[in-house]
């Protein structure tokens, strides 16, 4: 029985390095969200801490088309919206 619950403990320690090893950094983030927007600026972000892990929410523009791209811990884009003539209600980014 202590074998089989010292075996579940290593198991589950192994998970959550594993898991930590995974995470993208906000560099990478911003790479992943800007691959799916197509390119562009950054012109906004914001990072959440939920525990341990980060979600990113990128503002792009893209000549004429803005987007707001999410992407979770693990580098994967969560959420993608866009939107024409401009970010903001301003028309031009210098």
């Amino acid at each position: 029985m202590v074998i089989a619950g010292m075996a579940v403990i290593v198991l589950l320690a192994a998970a959550l390095i594993g898991s930590l090893a995974m995470r993208v950094d906000v560099a990478q983030a911003r790479e992943t969200a800007l691959a799916a927007a197509g390119g562009g600026e950054v012109v906004g972000q914001e990072i959440d801490r939920e525990g341990l892990w980060n979600e990113y929410s990128f503002d792009i523009v893209n000549g004429g088309t803005w987007y707001e791209v999410e992407v979770n811990a693990f580098g994967k884009v969560t959420g993608l919206e866009s939107s024409q003539g401009g970010y903001g209600g301003y028309g031009h980014w210098d």
